[in-house]
């Protein structure tokens, strides 16, 4: 069967506001039924030629959904789809707006194409709730707590290989890239002619496959993503590299000075000279006053 690359934004956005389709797609990947979904908010892609930012496919459900643990709740189900691993720092510019409007708890899905450092096509980050003096996972299912924190689910479309052994393997085969048709990568011929698990699914990646209308723009699409490749693809990736490092390095610094701060606290409180501590860990007496 000829479908419509997801990967494009036309192609999914035209899936997800399809209601039986984009219920079936959340509720597959969150493991639960999805009873309700409203759509909240729309972002397409587009370039600013002056700021060169790029906005990004964005869609936000409030959603009423029901899990074996929880039952049903409310919930806000915030979808972002990128390319390019620095889109990262809009992912958290988004993720912080929502959580000023937002009155439930967010749950963020989060398709990728690139790859993250777990071998995985599909993972979940669940903040656990755990005893500090004991370690034990606990049981929290205070609003408080619940509207604080956030699970995420990644999708790295890479690292998706061809299987129909389950419901989850058969959505995420949808965003295997490989097998195109033609000369671009817009439209794919995806294994399976016929399933009834991916019935509402397949049906709309094949209306936008066969779309006139809908293959113009997936044509324009195309063009615009391999001119933003082209401009910026390599310069993202090393601000989005320097900014990763830039981070981890800062944090280590903290992490070393709360250290020199701990070790100096309790060689002071032993009686010892500063001018001895400063010898014993390498700091000037000014920098061991300030510690």
């Amino acid at each position: 069967m000829i479908i419509a690359n997801p990967i494009y934004d036309v192609t999914f956005k035209r899936l997800l506001e399809n209601d039986r389709a984009a219920k079936f797609f959340i509720g597959t990947i969150l493991d639960c039924e999805v009873i309700s979904l409203e759509p909240t908010v729309q972002e397409r892609t587009s370039h600013n030629r002056e700021t060169r930012e790029i906005s990004l496919f964005r869609m936000d459900f409030a959603a009423t959904i029901e899990t074996k643990e929880e039952g049903k709740k409310r919930v806000i189900i915030e979808m972002q789809k990128a390319l390019h691993l620095g889109d990262i720092y809009r992912f958290k510019n988004y993720l912080g707006g929502e959580y000023k409007r937002s009155k439930y708890p967010i749950i963020s899905i989060y398709i990728l194409g690139f790859n993250l450092s777990v071998d995985s096509p599909a993972f979940a980050a669940i903040p656990d709730c755990r005893d500090l003096t004991t370690n034990k996972k606990l049981e929290v299912k205070d609003s408080f707590v619940e509207y604080l924190t956030h699970s995420a689910y990644f999708v790295q479309t890479l690292r998706i290989k061809p299987s129909f052994n389950t419901k989850l393997e058969k959505l995420l085969s949808i965003f295997e890239q490989a097998n195109f048709v033609g000369d671009n990568k817009t439209t794919k011929d995806f294994a399976l002619k016929e399933d009834k698990e991916l019935e509402d699914v397949l049906k709309v990646l094949h209306y936008v496959a066969a779309d006139k209308e809908a293959r113009e723009e997936l044509d324009k699409e195309e063009y615009y993503q391999e001119a933003i490749e082209g401009m910026f693809g390599e310069k993202d990736r090393k601000i989005a590299e320097y900014k990763v490092k830039n981070e981890q390095q800062s944090k280590a610094l903290k992490e070393a000075q709360q250290k020199n701060k701990e070790v100096v606290k309790n060689l002071k409180n032993l009686g010892i000279p500063l001018a001895q501590i400063s010898q014993a860990i390498g700091l000037t007496v000014e920098e061991v006053e300030k510690l």
